[in-house]
């Protein structure tokens, strides 16, 4: 790129780069790595102030514009885009925003002319066709709306986009039999979608077929039992109340565009282009309550909790999900290390609903994280004590609270709610292996505990903790070359896990490999361990296995408050 390559060029008398190219290359590589890291907001900042030190460089100025869009600041982006369009007029994404921009401002004819040139050639940008659709339908032409969004075609999922905009344009034109069509094909081709359902949906019920609607809803809830809007829709429904449309202006037709690609685009693998699409459409519709969910969604995703938070405090209100926001702001603020304040709105949820299972298994979760473990099971106990009779569903809250006594040194509940958890779902990997590592790891029931490990593995063949407790399983009962077979697997699995690096510092230790075995456990503390976990491993390294396993285990005895098992060659 030219702007990486001026400072090598340019030097002083001294042989130094000027500072203000130094600068801006530290600020390109700082951007670049802000955005590599997920960063936006400092990226933007970042690839901002390289521009002005390079303001021709038209890679570093499209690059900047991606980045801001991104980032959520879309005044700025629209002035970048405009920069963008001059320098390459064909860029799609500078023009699309300069559409949104233009539809924003009712400005429907100039939205279609940015977009003239993606809808030329034989393979029109669906995006750009369904904005356009959505321009001429602002624009009160109906007729020209939907023969530009038939110039779609492709794959399936095309095709549905297709249909659910030509149906919502045709409704808005005052065309129902037309849209009565379109909704329709679109269901029929896909039900997944929530808003393909929700718009079929809504037009039943505004056309006369309340009990067609009721049958279309009821199918979704089947499938979303706890979607709030949808519940809340339905009892509007069921007691006659009116029908809202999906989409009742072109300004939020092609708001719905773009959110329905950026929803498509968020995750983590594509973070940049689902966070364009959603700030496009928040753009155009700020209260579009799902683009805002699905946007603090990613950001949750990537890391960004403090901008997730702005973006759920965004949300209405008086949405259907205020409640799901409430919650959500509170495990963001946890995850933001803001925990005082995230235990303070989590007590609140719980004042307000004592029965609120899943804010008390957030807090209960602060708890654990901040290693208050018997503060932890004593609030898993409140979701435990709100269950009347446990479900399948529940094992989670058991093996919540089970895993906060093991933390708490109190094993005797502990394994009662590990077992609770298993008998509840004895599919679920992560009980099966935690409570058969637990076992064997006491010197408790080893035939037992590996065959829950075994069905463990089963299921996650490719998870390394769950490998580690197999060869540690091994281990424990003697069988070290079946050990070191799994273990160098569960450390291929999962090579930063301190833990599975110890473990096989241990086997190799035992079979005589006592070289291998250091090395291990010195690669165990260069990687992320808790301190109280570095001393038996540092202590290993100058005394050698036999004495610090020796204490350990009579320390696993005393809690268990059991006599030593014998195995045979199970335990040194």
């Amino acid at each position: 790129m030219a702007l990486c390559a001026v400072p090598a060029l340019a030097t002083t008398a001294e042989g130094s780069k000027p500072a203000e190219l130094s600068t801006a290359s530290g600020n390109y590589l700082a951007g670049r790595t802000a955005a590599v890291l997920r960063d936006m907001d400092a990226a933007a900042t970042f690839l901002r102030s390289a521009l002005r030190a390079a303001p021709k460089d038209a890679e570093l100025l499209d690059r900047t514009f991606r980045i801001v869009l991104a980032s959520g600041d879309f005044d700025q982006a629209a002035a970048l885009a405009e920069r963008v369009a001059e320098v390459d007029p064909n860029n799609r994404l500078a023009r699309l925003t300069l559409a949104v921009r233009a539809i924003k401002a009712r400005q429907y004819a100039a939205a279609r002319t940015q977009l003239g040139q993606a809808l030329r050639g034989p393979m029109p940008d669906v995006v750009a066709a369904l904005v356009s659709a959505w321009a001429w339908q602002g624009s009160g032409d109906t007729a020209r709306a939907l023969k530009t969004a038939d110039t779609l075609s492709g794959n399936d999922l095309i095709t549905v986009f297709r249909d659910l905009h030509a149906g919502l344009i045709a409704d808005i034109g005052g065309n129902s039999a037309e849209a009565g069509k379109r909704l329709e094909a679109a269901y029929n081709a896909d039900q997944s979608l929530y808003v393909v359902v929700d718009a079929y949906a809504r037009h039943l019920a505004r056309t006369g077929k309340r009990d067609d609607a009721q049958k279309v809803f009821g199918e979704l809830a089947a499938k979303m039992p706890r979607n709030a809007r949808l519940a809340n829709t339905i009892d509007d429904l069921e007691k006659g109340r009116k029908i809202s449309p999906l989409i009742d202006n072109a300004r939020d037709g092609a708001a719905e565009a773009l959110f329905t690609f950026g929803h498509l685009a968020s995750r983590s693998e594509s973070a940049e282009i689902g966070l364009v699409y959603l700030n496009l459409a928040l753009y155009l519709n700020p209260q579009h309550e799902l683009g805002l969910l699905t946007l603090a969604d990613l950001q949750e995703t990537i890391g960004q909790h403090n901008e997730a938070i702005e973006v759920l405090r965004r949300v209405p209100a008086a949405s259907a999900f205020h409640d799901d926001v409430d919650l959500r702001i509170a495990i963001n603020l946890a995850a933001s290390d803001r925990n005082e304040d995230a235990e303070k709105q989590l007590r609140a949820l719980i004042a307000e609903n004592k029965n609120d299972i899943d804010a008390i298994v957030a807090l209960g979760n602060l708890m654990h994280r901040e290693k208050k473990y018997a503060d932890a099971a004593a609030v898993f106990s409140q979701a435990v004590d709100a269950t009347v009779e446990p479900k399948k569903s529940d094992w989670s809250l058991f093996f919540a609270r089970g895993v906060a006594y093991d933390a708490a040194k109190d094993w005797r509940r502990a394994e009662k709610d590990l077992r609770m958890a298993v008998d509840l779902d004895p599919e679920q990997a992560v009980a099966l292996n935690y409570l058969g590592y637990s076992w064997i790891d006491r010197g408790l029931n080893y035939d037992q505990g590996v065959d829950l490990i075994k069905k463990a593995v089963e299921l996650r063949p490719n998870d390394g903790d769950i490998v580690d407790s197999l060869g540690w399983a091994y281990y424990r009962l003697g069988k070290y070359p079946e050990a070191t077979t799994e273990l160098e697997r569960a450390v291929e699995l999962k090579p930063q896990s301190w833990e599975i690096n110890d473990h096989l510092g241990d086997v190799y230790w035992r079979t005589g490999r006592q070289l291998e075995a250091k090395f291990q456990w010195l690669h165990a503390l260069s990687l992320e361990i808790d301190d109280e976990k570095r001393g038996p491993i540092e202590r290993k390294l100058t005394e050698g296995l036999d004495k610090v396993e020796a204490e350990q285990m009579a320390a696993k005895q005393a809690e268990n408050n059991t006599a030593p098992a014998n195995p045979g060659t199970a335990k040194p």
